[in-house]
């Protein structure tokens, strides 16, 4: 795993998956062969107050020995995972590689070698499941770190990004006036989830705080979230880049401003996750990783509802914003709940005014100006 900045925002196109294991020998579901290459030279160090997010680094070619990967996922294996992934996090070159880390955790490896050695001293330093791990960074940071992911390489004027959802609620005064023109399979669905046996808490992201959210139970719905969507396709390499691509997601949600809407079961358990974004006169649903269990919850379409209920209730709001999508069928989706697909959308979401936060605290710049969003996206390519 490698935190060296990202050189530019990848807007234009959907998110690709950042690690490809090396060459393919054999497929024999529910496991592949793959070579193995032993671990990069480090660039750089670990630096908890790098503005840019991270990435995962991708391996390196070369043959040398070839390992079984069982792509089967577990709670333990998600345990490791994130062990190894933070200790790569907290500097420890050793850890500073994915394609170890999935050979490690899924390989037909033995107990007494040196990546079995590996594995086991990370998971001795597994944080607790619920102790937020992330780094501690300020406000400006994590506004900065939020540009990329909210569009405003448009609203800036940069380049243009893909199209975005939209719902204008100006002129609502409730959030039944939004449901009752809906379709009446749409009222349904949005009935059984408001009757769903879990609950919400609001989590705010400060400043000088690791974000409410990185921690191992946040971090499971990530990674369930992404192989669900991922590993679903014909493709070999399809696990292995759900795995890259939630280690990814994980490193960039837990460095961006905003407020965690987070869902528990009956139990107690956090099954799901929803990360919002309140700039200007927009709100920005921004992420939403969700168990799989939660998936069977109506709890997307529950996240929806409650988004929509307080924009109408807020002062100040104007438009939602679900952001692009990763399909036509998901924005068709968006659609058939009122929101509207706009090539042009920095022309009705107006991202122009500071970063709001609910619980009052706010940057002591009184949030980003237009050319501080410029020179922050631009600083990205320095």
């Amino acid at each position: 795993i490698s935190t060296n900045p990202v050189t530019r925002p990848r807007a234009p196109a959907p998110m690709s998956p950042l690690f490809r294991p090396l060459l393919l020998l054999a497929v024999a579901a529910p496991s592949a062969v793959f070579s193995f290459a032993p671990p990069p030279i480090v660039r750089g160090p670990v630096h908890a107050g790098d503005r840019p997010i991270g990435h995962v680094g991708r391996a390196r070619p070369a043959l040398s020995e070839s390992i079984r990967l069982d792509t089967t996922l577990s709670d333990d294996r998600v345990d490791l995972l994130f062990a190894w992934v933070s200790r790569a996090f907290a500097g420890d070159r050793r850890y500073n590689d994915l394609s170890i880390a999935l050979a490690a955790i899924f390989g037909d490896i033995g107990e007494g070698t040196p990546l079995a050695r590996m594995a086991r001293d990370a998971l001795d330093m597994l944080p607790p499941e619920e102790k937020a791990v992330g780094a501690p960074l300020g406000l400006t940071e994590r506004e900065y770190a939020s540009l990329g992911a909210m569009g405003a390489g448009q609203w800036t004027g940069q380049w243009r990004t893909r199209p975005h959802s939209l719902l204008t609620v100006s002129n609502m005064t409730s959030v039944d006036e939004w449901v009752k023109p809906l379709p009446r399979g749409v009222r349904r669905t949005l009935k059984k989830a408001n009757a769903q046996n879990f609950t919400v808490a609001a989590l705010p992201i400060r400043g000088d705080e690791p974000a409410p959210h990185s921690s191992l139970a946040h971090f499971r719905c990530v990674v369930e979230h992404e192989v669900r969507l991922i590993a679903a396709e014909s493709n070999p390499y399809s696990f292995f880049d759900a795995l890259s691509e939630a280690v990814s997601r994980y490193m960039g949600t837990t460095r961006m401003a905003g407020e965690i809407r987070e869902y528990r079961d009956a139990d107690g358990k956090v099954i799901a996750f929803a990360h919002e974004v309140r700039k200007g006169k927009t709100i920005r649903g921004q992420w939403f990783y969700a168990t799989d269990q939660a998936a069977k919850s109506y709890v997307w379409f529950h996240s929806v509802y409650d988004l929509v209920r307080r924009a109408i209730e807020a002062d100040g709001v104007d438009v939602v914003d679900l952001g692009p999508s990763g399909s036509d069928a998901f924005t068709e989706l968006k659609e058939r709940y009122g929101f509207v697909s706009v090539v042009d959308w920095p022309q009705v979401a107006d991202y122009l005014g500071p970063f709001h936060y609910e619980d009052g605290e706010n940057n002591s710049k009184e949030g980003l100006s237009l050319l501080e969003a410029i020179e922050g996206l631009n600083s990205r390519d320095n």
